[in-house]
């Protein structure tokens, strides 16, 4: 019998080698690849009776602690090594600390081996998921490009909105959402589809940061647009013991109102500057592209079916759907690129490289979440964070909010989410939030700190191919994409808009959160049929906002949303008695239709 924690071990070990190969360090990486092993191999014994090897368990700990610590510094940067620092200091002091923030006194003969060998700790949870699922879907994505997937995500958005006003924009915002939903990372998808996007969009009229923005909030938005997500996604599936198609099916409206607005910022950006679209002569057809490239159908339409009906797991799901799919991409291929062994067997590279680091997150952060739960840290933070709150639901969002964005700074997604999730989710639940309400707040706040200022990683790497500077690009980016800021507070106190909930409410509050981004959104272009003034502006935002109020709130929350689309209704009627001719766009190319 294998035992679980036996193959992530051996991955664990694959991935220190890996990480440590890339630099050149034949020693570490040697090192990190015998540890793996052995921990493979020795894990039944060392888990029935740790104590019977001191010498063996410290050693072993020490050796896999000090490489999985360096190789993440090495892959993600220093912020979450600084993280486990603080924490492991805490841990061995804490006990001298007065009040919620003491700490069981734990010493190092115990705290090491428990870090390394707990199933709590290293061995936990994050690195599974990290080592199966999340590995399975990085796989797929992988695939898909190598046989032409990303060209014909991009062709298809090309062919069915470049033609419209605005057309580079709309196919950015597109092309990027469909391609983000396979990345899983908002940097990866900035760097695939930006180098192409950007450039068109600055060409078209669209200032640099502008583009920059649009591809960094387009990038960002794959990582909560099902059914793929980000990584986070898949451990917030398990922390919920729910499947991840329910946590997908939940995430689907917050994700729609997301790009809604995304959308209707840069059509009216393009409508206040005249851009128009493309020549419908250059623009590949609908139709064509769909024949050539229908199979890439395949794998999604098999995803739906074996996570949705069959009820099956998600890493079964996805490989099944891979599997279906490759006949097709070995005969027939997108664009002249049709997957052979060598393309085949790239991808496992690339998939393989590509997980290094998100397996090395995913261990740190298992570690940090043991030491918070051998010293009992994680219920003091939690009780302060409630006790901060005072049962103000309120404050206690608004600090998880910031504490989500100030560790994404330096931390990935996945790694903000881990931590959080196990400080502030519980505190979140005790004052009433439904537990996948308060772990998708955390998700979409950790998902937010990619285009937050003032370090925004998705929003450098749109400034850098823009050429802009990476605070202008994020702000923009935050503007484009402010429903992903408000709705967490609004699913926080209502599910429906996570489709929980009676039919009716759900049914009524999408609609009318739907109208209220459209109109919110058009208040922040500034812009409707003409450029609006400013008290109009503050007309859109009210009405808005009386419209985004989920539909079982609090009683007779249905009459403030009737007033908000009423003063919405009246406000879009008097700018079409209003509005004036629009003069001709500047491209002699473009189609005027938006």
């Amino acid at each position: 019998m294998v035992y679980q924690e036996q193959f992530i071990a051996a991955m664990l070990g694959l991935a220190l080698a890996i990480a440590f190969l890339r630099s050149n360090n034949y020693p570490f990486a040697a090192i990190g690849l015998i540890a793996g092993m052995w921990l493979a191999v020795r894990y039944p014994a060392l888990q029935a009776d740790v104590l019977r090897f001191p010498l063996e368990s410290m050693a072993l700990s020490v050796a896999l602690l000090v490489l999985v610590l360096e190789a993440c510094r090495r892959s993600a940067g220093v912020a979450l090594t600084l993280v486990f620092a603080f924490f492991f200091v805490w841990a061995l002091y804490g006990h001298l600390l007065p009040g919620m923030l003491q700490t069981r006194e734990v010493g190092l003969s115990r705290l090491l081996p428990y870090l390394a060998l707990d199933t709590s700790s290293l061995l936990g949870q994050a690195l599974i998921i990290a080592s199966t699922t999340v590995i399975a879907f990085m796989f797929f994505g992988r695939v898909l490009q190598a046989c032409g997937g990303s060209e014909f995500f991009t062709d298809i958005s090309t062919a069915l909105f470049g033609r419209f006003r605005g057309g580079t924009g709309k196919v950015e915002v597109v092309a990027s959402a469909l391609f983000g939903t396979i990345s899983g990372s908002a940097v990866a998808n900035v760097m695939s589809t930006g180098i192409i996007t950007i450039p068109n969009m600055k060409k078209a009229g669209y200032s640099a940061e502008t583009a920059g923005g649009v591809e960094a909030v387009s990038s960002t938005g794959g990582q909560i647009m099902p059914p793929v997500m980000g990584a986070a996604a898949f451990l917030m599936a398990e922390n919920l013991q729910m499947r991840y198609a329910e946590v997908a099916l939940a995430a689907l409206v917050p994700a729609m109102l997301y790009y809604v607005s995304v959308f209707t910022q840069v059509d009216l950006e393009a409508a206040r500057k005249r851009i128009g679209g493309l020549d419908p002569a250059t623009l590949p057809r609908p139709g064509r592209v769909m024949r050539a490239g229908w199979f890439f159908l395949v794998p999604f339409a098999a995803l739906f079916y074996l996570m949705f009906w069959r009820d099956m797991q998600a890493e079964e799901s996805v490989l099944l759907g891979v599997a279906a799919m490759i006949p097709f991409a070995v005969l027939i291929g997108y664009g002249g690129r049709r997957l052979d062994w060598r393309g085949f067997l790239q991808a496992l590279a690339d998939t393989g490289k590509d997980a290094v680091e998100i397996l090395v997150i995913c261990a740190v952060a298992g570690v940090v979440i043991g030491l918070l739960n051998i010293t009992g840290l994680a219920l003091g933070l939690s009780l302060t964070l409630v006790k901060l709150g005072e049962g103000n639901l309120v404050l206690l969002l608004v600090a998880v909010a910031f504490m989500c964005i100030i560790l994404g700074m330096g931390l990935p997604t996945t790694g903000v989410y881990l931590l959080v999730a196990v400080l502030a989710a519980p505190p979140l639940v005790q004052l009433g939030v439904p537990p996948l309400a308060a772990h998708m707040f955390v998700f979409f706040f950790g998902c937010l700190s990619m285009i937050t200022p003032p370090v925004a990683m998705a929003a450098y790497a749109a400034a850098h191919i823009a050429n802009a500077s990476p605070m202008k690009v994020g702000f923009a980016a935050c503007r484009l994409g402010w429903p992903a800021f408000a709705m967490p507070f609004l699913f926080a106190w209502s599910p429906t808009l996570l489709l929980r909930g009676d039919p009716v409410d759900v049914a009524v509050s999408v609609v009318t959160a739907t109208g209220g981004v459209w109109l919110a959104s058009a208040g922040m272009a500034g812009y409707l049929f003409r450029e609006l003034p400013a008290l109009k502006r503050l007309g859109c935002g009210a009405a808005a906002a009386l419209m985004l109020l989920p539909n079982d709130v609090f009683a007779g929350v249905i009459w403030l949303e009737l007033a908000g689309l009423i003063a919405g209704a009246f406000l879009i009627f008097t700018e079409t008695r209003t509005r004036c001719p629009q003069p001709q766009e500047k491209s002699a190319r473009s189609s005027p239709n938006a």
